[in-house]
């Protein structure tokens, strides 16, 4: 009888075991997941800004469409403005949600090498990431500012 019960807990370590192991690869992959994210939108809406401007760098001074070179603008620097925001949104999930999990799963398994904890560890502090996010954004918006001045006073002060 001692056995069956011995037998029938360890069955049920074992099982809680495998959910832990689990959620820690599920915990592992929404973070991955979150970094893909973040890369693809950027690269789209970064393409998408050098595209814009190239285009919108051919129109001439004395053109009619200066108000959609505006209204372009406009919308480049919402969609570049996005790009801090969307990283922003996506850190909340993999930062405070997906890797603590993964690490407390580490500590309560006693995983031996603790991967993810050794990351978390090793990754400069400084987010340099973050920071050339932000450069870059504001790169881009000091282009877009330019190109909306530059519009208005094609349209303004023509001579």
């Amino acid at each position: 009888m001692d056995e069956s019960i011995g037998s029938e807990n360890e069955s049920k370590n074992d099982l809680e075991i495998e959910k832990a192991l689990r959620e820690y690869d599920q915990a592992l992959e929404i973070g991955h997941h979150a970094d893909t994210l973040i890369h693809e939108v950027t690269a789209i809406v970064w393409g998408a800004n050098t595209l814009l401007l190239g285009f919108i760098l051919e129109v001439p001074c004395e053109s009619k469409n200066q108000i959609l070179v505006i209204v372009a603008a406009i919308v480049g620097t919402l969609l570049t403005l996005y790009v801090p925001v969307h990283h922003h949104l996506t850190k909340i999930i993999q930062k405070r949600i997906a890797y603590p999990v993964a690490r407390k799963i580490e500590n309560d398994l006693s995983l031996p090498n603790k991967l993810h904890a050794q990351i978390n560890a090793a990754y400069p502090k400084w987010r340099p990431g973050l920071i050339a996010v932000w450069i870059l954004t504001g790169a881009f918006v000091l282009a877009w500012v330019g190109v909306i001045l530059h519009a208005c006073v094609c349209l303004f002060c023509k001579g």
